[in-house]
Order: structure tokens, then sequence, then C-alpha cells
């Protein structure tokens, strides 16, 4: 039979409910858990002192003294905080307006030789000034903004003049799309060849042409777009690369060969290598005769005695005084006067010899040696 003890009792002044109720065996889960709350608490006070006023005080018990009821109260008042203010409302944030970016408004052309880029197409420029520049076919083949003249330029291959050129886009009136291959199209050349990529680049026989790109041009000419179709770049050793395409127009070969200077190096084919030398030879000439020529003298050159401003006479500086005459020195003596010389007789002729008749003198040639 399980014996109850039951606990002293305290006087009224210091007695709570929680122990003039009885006690009950409580699990020793229960009370873990209790002393970890507890523990909780003390190190939170804060918490502590909030959480304090949520329990449920039970009501006192019968017997129990007036005095008991008041000290609880006293100590449920002290252990209440006061109730934190009301946070403020959050200053509203000014956002500025965002403004709208104003839309870019092209000029028609250049939407219209963007489609024939992409479309592969030719087309029919006609300048604003018909005079100066006639209505040609042309194959456009890239356009570009300039930000230094803030205008418009399309390249590409110019048939009327066979070769390449830029076009600025503002002095075009009109740009008509071309139905087939269009006029002085180059051939032959493959079925289904873009219209924009035959002449220079895919009309006429093909030029292989192979070169070594030094390495300081290799990431220049990786970044650009390819000068012609079928460019290719291979990697070889020390930073060099094997560069290999094909075209048709030796001229935009060559031209675009010695953009590099001294940068590439051709090896295929023999005729190009053959024209860049014969460049580099005209450009060596004209450079050595414009070094042995003398420089012209510009005709308004001041003359040297005139170019001297005339010596101004100064006040501050006295006259030199006259050289006073020597008593130690003599006076040299006067050159005395030759006498007059007699005058010759005249020769009497002579009659002893046979004057021979005068002759023609002997003809001398002058033969020039020109320098080999």
């Amino acid at each position: 039979m399980a014996v109850t003890k039951t606990p002293r009792k305290k006087p009224a002044s210091i007695a709570s409910p929680e122990e003039a109720a009885p006690v009950k065996a409580v699990p020793a889960k229960k009370v873990a858990t209790k002393k970890a709350e507890a523990a909780a608490l003390e190190a939170q006070p804060e918490a502590a002192a909030v959480a304090a006023p949520a329990k449920k005080t039970k009501a006192p018990a019968k017997g129990k003294a007036p005095k008991a009821a008041a000290a609880e109260i006293e100590t449920a008042m002290v252990a209440t905080p006061e109730p934190a203010p009301a946070p403020a409302p959050p200053e509203a944030v000014k956002v500025a307006p965002v403004q709208t970016p104003v839309p870019v408004r092209l000029h028609p052309i250049v939407a219209t030789i963007l489609a024939a880029i992409q479309e592969g197409r030719a087309l029919e420029f006609i300048f604003a000034d018909a005079d100066a520049n006639a209505p040609r076919t042309f194959e456009p083949r890239s356009l570009s903004f300039d930000a230094l003249s803030q205008a418009w330029f399309v390249w590409g291959w110019d048939r009327r003049y066979n070769a390449e050129r830029h076009h600025r886009v503002e002095l075009l009136a009109e740009a008509n799309e071309v139905e087939g291959v269009g006029r002085a199209a180059q051939g032959p050349y493959a079925d289904g060849t873009p219209a924009n990529q035959i002449g220079g680049w895919l009309g006429g026989e093909p030029i292989a042409v192979k070169a070594t790109l030094m390495k300081q041009w290799v990431f220049a000419v990786k970044q650009a777009p390819p000068a012609f179709p079928g460019f290719k770049l291979e990697d070889q050793t020390d930073g060099q690369a094997l560069v290999s395409f094909a075209a048709t127009d030796l001229r935009a070969i060559a031209r675009w060969a010695m953009q590099f200077g001294d940068g590439i190096q051709v090896l295929e084919p023999a005729r190009l290598v053959d024209r860049i030398k014969q460049v580099g030879a005209v450009w060596a000439g004209r450079e050595r005769l414009a070094a042995a020529a003398p420089a012209p003298r510009p005709a308004s050159e001041p003359r040297r005695h005139d170019s001297r401003p005339p010596r101004e006479a100064r006040p501050d500086r006295e006259p030199r005084p006259e050289r006073e005459a020597r008593p130690d020195r003599e006076p040299r003596p006067e050159r005395e006067a030759r006498p007059e010389r007699e005058a010759r007789p005249e020769r009497e002729p002579r009659h002893d010899r046979d004057e021979a008749p005068k002759g023609k003198p002997g003809k001398v040639e002058v033969i020039r040696f020109d320098r080999l």
C-alpha cells in the first residue's frame, strides 16, 4: 500500500496555490523536459518575462488568506512588461520614374540591305546624285554603323567595277531587289550559290590560298568576320595559324594579305606571292626616289642679304675716336713711278716661206656611255 506524505504548510504570507495543491507523481521524462525549458527561460530572461503572464493561475483555495492573493497579484504586475510600442509605418520610398528608351528608327534602305544579306540576294543601288554615281548591281556582304561619322555603311562586291567597295547608305535613293543573279555576274558558279557571293568570292575560276599568320594577328582574325567563303583558321606551334580559303579575285586576295604587313607569309599560290613582291618593289622604288631627290626650294624664300634687317644706330654708343699718328713709326716711302715701256717695232712679213692655205679643223667625235 502506497503511503503519500503531505508537505508541511508554510505561512499564509508566502504560500502559493501550486504548493497548496496535493503533489502528484510526475514521470521522469516530463521532469527532464521541464528542467530544459526552465534552463532555456533563464538564458533568455526577456522571453521568460513575456511567457510568465501567459500561464493560467488557479483560483485560490477557500481557506487561503487574502494577503497571499494580494502578494501574487503584485508579483504578476511586476513580472509583466509594458507592451512594446507599435512600429511606426515605414516612410514611403521615392521611386524615380522609369524613362522609356527612345526607339531607334532605322532608315528603310538599311532594313532592305539587312534582309538581302540574310537571304543571300543582290540589290540594285540607285544613288541620289545619278550623274556622279550611275545605278549598279551590288552584292551586300556586311552592314556596319560607324561611330565617328554616325552613318551606315554597306560593304560588298560592286559589279560595275568588279571590285570590293564601301557605299554610304544615306547617299542612296533606292535599293531594289534583283531577280535572279542579276547582270554582270561572273561565272561559271555552282547551282544554289547565293547571289550576294558570286562576284569575287564564288564566281569564276577559284584560287586556293594558303598562308601562315603570325602570332600577333591570330586573335584579331578570330574575332573578325571571315573575309572569304570557306575561311579556315588552324592553330599551329608557336602561336601561329594556318589560313586557307578560296576566292576568285586576285586583287581582293592581295589586298587582304598585304594588310598584315610582315605578319603573314603566303605559301600558295605562286602568282599571289609574285604580285605581293611586285607591289613591294614599286613601293620601295618610290621611297628610294623620294629620298634621292633634293627638296625643292620654295620660290618665296627670301635671300640671305634681304633677310637681315638693317642695323640701327645706337644713341648710347659713343663714336670711336680717330687714330692718332704714332711718332715712332716712319712714314712709308712713296712708290717710284715706273718708266714707260718703249713700243715694239712692227714685224716685217716673211717672204721666204710660202703661205699654205688654211684648211678646216678636224672633226672630233664624242662618244657617250650610258650607265648600266
